[in-house]
């Protein structure tokens, strides 16, 4: 847990602050939402959704110093008279009971315990949307790990590739900057560069074109030196009979050193695959996504991304549907 978040328990009788061995390393939250769930003829279902049902807190921890056994005997009180409680830590905020509560006395200075909640309320405000990731972002995240891995590695050789990659990618991301949210191109006069859309979407066509060699000259050599670490890996033999002895301490070394590169090439692999899928996606922003959705109904998708449920006309003639009502498993295009 979040050292700098402090929990506390808010009582009718005055406010527990845990402390130190007290606080646990995690604490889980969340639940289930309540469903009456109807099946019907053909595999369709109806459901009703009738709330959420939050699962209870417990954790464990250690109550230490003199002061162990009333703090014990304290919680204890609250869980025998019933009180409603407020328990709070970080952005989290429940309306609680204690359910149980549990304490092993063996040293009066220190006594572990256990404790339980059952949630009447969560007060937490909900959080109804997150941030959008764009494609550029992701490729900005991607080159600074690409970078550390080779510094870790130390291969001048791709050390230069990824300085060469990394130059074109800072065009890129230069380039992108006029795009509102990495999504929407502005037609006001930027920087002399570009006064209308086009030219904006020119200037990241041509940028991100000039990442494709680049970016194959670095996945081509992170490739060759993976079927070299694993050839040594595999074939070279630590000690040879008979050999000098600088000779086997060589291979050793030779060995121990690919299988110790091989995790960050394979990673780096890894990661110049998914800038290859992402890249195209910089120069397309606004480009039709798909979503995969099991039953439900256009209104609530168009709701959803559109806001705007009557424009689920929209999505429907896009996916040659006239239905709004969905069964099954779909995957559908959001023009």
């Amino acid at each position: 847990m979040n050292p700098f978040a402090t929990l506390t328990l808010d009582t009718p009788n005055g406010t527990f602050t845990f402390s130190g061995a007290e606080v646990p390393e995690s604490i889980p939250f969340g639940g289930q939402h309540l469903l009456d769930v109807k099946k019907m003829i053909g595999g369709r279902r109806r459901i009703n959704a009738m709330g959420a049902d939050d699962a209870p807190l417990a954790w464990s921890g250690l109550l230490l110093y003199s002061s162990a056994l009333d703090r014990a005997r304290f919680l204890d009180s609250v869980r025998r008279e019933g009180l409603q409680c407020t328990l709070s830590w970080d952005a989290l905020r429940y309306t609680v009971v204690v359910a149980e509560f549990r304490a092993t006395y063996k040293y009066p200075f220190r006594i572990p315990y256990w404790i339980r909640f059952e949630v009447i309320e969560d007060q937490t405000a909900t959080v109804d949307s997150v941030p959008a990731v764009t494609p550029a972002q992701v490729l900005a995240t991607d080159m600074s790990r690409m970078g550390t891995l080779s510094n870790c590695i130390g291969d001048s050789t791709l050390n230069g590739l990824i300085g060469n990659l990394n130059a074109a990618m800072s065009a890129v991301q230069s380039a992108v900057q006029p795009i509102a949210n990495g999504l929407k191109a502005v037609t006001s006069f930027i920087s002399g560069v570009a006064n209308c859309a086009d030219q904006i979407v020119n200037t990241v066509e041509s940028a991100v074109a000039s990442v494709a060699a680049p970016l194959l000259a670095v996945t081509s050599r992170v490739q060759s030196m993976i079927a070299t670490a694993e050839n040594t890996v595999a074939n070279t033999a630590a000690i040879v009979a008979g050999a000098p002895a600088a000779t086997n301490v060589f291979n050793a070394l030779s060995k121990m050193n690919s299988a110790v590169q091989l995790p960050e090439l394979y990673e780096l692999r890894s990661i110049c695959a998914r800038m290859q899928s992402n890249l195209p996606l910089v120069s397309t922003p606004t480009s039709a996504k798909t979503v995969t959705v099991g039953g439900g109904d256009l209104y609530t998708l168009a709701a959803f991304h559109y806001g705007d449920a009557s424009q689920w006309t929209k999505i429907a003639a896009a996916n040659g549907i006239t239905d709004p009502m969905l069964t099954g498993i779909n995957t559908l295009i959001i023009p």
